[in-house]
């Protein structure tokens, strides 16, 4: 996620920790420091020591996708982790007729469900198709900021992988995407674009639209109450 800020100001955001660390456990110390070179090497290390320490306990575990949230925060970094429905359209269809199968539509919809893992330094990602014919997991992953727009866009890399794949289709694939992620009035949504290289080779490589909503969380009632006859 530090790319929706870039790689200069996260070095100035460490900077104004460290110096903000320094300040307070030097504060009644700071003339005497400018007077001693060596101690002020040291006392500076240390604050940069725990600056580190901050930014990899904040950034690196639970806490990130929580500040998230935050009004201020989700100004910079919007709140992306957790489970999303996803639905895909893809053009398929479209290549099917184009084979000679009239009988499709032009676009195939599938659902599946994405889980988001957010932190600081690194976003991951894992997707399943509903139906459990093929599951897809990030190569790489980044979060960056529309200079021109102020839009952020999630862009990535996937491998696809299909344990019984059709006659059509192959056991292995990798794709991308380029996702638009939009917070308005609290409420994040996500949509674009992706394409793959699945069968190139033979002309069925596809491409097509996706879309997120967030996963609704289920009332708590609906876990410890009785289970309704099936």
């Amino acid at each position: 996620m530090y790319q929706v800020i870039g790689i200069k100001n996260t070095a100035f955001a460490f900077l104004v920790v460290t110096l903000a660390i320094f300040a307070a456990l030097n504060h009644h110390d700071l003339v005497a420091l400018i007077g001693e070179p060596v101690k002020l090497l040291r006392a500076l290390s240390s604050a940069s020591s725990l600056a580190g320490f901050v930014f990899l306990i904040v950034g690196e575990s639970f806490i990130f996708p929580l500040l998230c949230k935050l009004p201020i925060v989700r100004s910079f970094f919007p709140p992306i982790e957790g489970t999303w429905n996803v639905s895909l359209q893809s053009n398929w269809g479209a290549i099917e007729r184009l084979r000679g199968n009239q009988t499709i539509e032009d676009k195939v919809t599938k659902q599946g469900k994405i889980k988001i893992f957010s932190r600081f330094f690194r976003v991951r990602m894992q997707f399943e198709v509903d139906d459990r014919y093929s599951k897809s997991s990030t190569v790489c992953v980044s979060v960056q900021r529309d200079i021109q727009h102020g839009t952020v866009e999630l862009n990535y890399i996937y491998e696809n992988l299909t344990s019984n794949p059709k006659n059509s289709d192959c056991s292995r694939h990798n794709g991308a995407a380029r996702i638009q992620v939009r917070d308005e009035d609290g409420v994040v949504t996500m949509e674009g674009v992706y394409f793959t290289d699945r069968n190139w080779n033979q002309g069925l490589n596809t491409a097509g639209y996706i879309s997120f909503e967030r996963e609704k969380k289920r009332p708590w009632w609906r876990f410890w109450g009785p289970k309704a006859s099936v």
